[in-house]
């Protein structure tokens, strides 16, 4: 509950430094405010990740060692725990992703030129997004159990779908300025 809370009281500051009147003030807050947006998202998707292993972990502990009986686990079984590693590497690339994220050029000359207000403003919205997305994947990440998985997988992908989505629109607003 608290880190839900923490990320809106975050997203709140950032609309509130969306108004700043100063180029360069909005600029340096903007990078300052997108760092710890980012750290918010890549903390809820390393939970979400860690929640998937754990499926993993446990998964694999019921199919047990092969023996001389039962050399081969159940296909099913295999193809649970397979599904579980999938997505926990999916979102362990895509914590690295949104780490490896760009901000804005820094170059004074260039601030000059283009429409900081407007750049801002975009990036603002879909930091926005990302961190309701990201809220959302929590607390289906909460809700993911070993009997609870199927029923929330759909939910969960079409969360994680809206968040790729949104790094996409993130990298395409930030590359049109740099």
């Amino acid at each position: 509950m608290e880190r839900r809370e923490a990320l809106l009281v975050i997203v709140a500051k950032f609309f509130q430094e969306g108004r700043d009147v100063d180029p360069y003030a909005s600029t340096e807050t903007m990078r300052a405010l997108d760092q710890v947006i980012r750290n918010q998202l890549t903390d809820s998707l390393s939970r979400s990740a860690q929640q998937w292993r754990r499926l993993y972990q446990e998964e694999g502990r019921k199919l047990g060692t092969p023996s001389r009986n039962n050399p081969f686990p159940d296909r099913a079984a295999m193809d649970r725990l397979r599904h579980f590693k999938e997505m926990a590497d999916n979102l362990s690339q895509l914590t690295a992703q949104i780490n490896a994220l760009e901000a804005p050029a820094s170059d004074r000359v260039y601030h000059r030129i283009r429409k900081n207000d407007q750049i801002l403003s975009h990036l603002i919205d879909v930091d926005y997004q990302l961190a309701m997305t990201a809220a959302a994947l929590d607390s289906l990440t909460m809700a993911l159990s070993e009997d609870t998985w199927q029923d929330v997988e759909p939910a969960f992908r079409e969360r994680l779908d809206q968040l790729i989505q949104g790094i996409r629109n993130r990298s395409r607003i930030v590359s049109e300025v740099v």
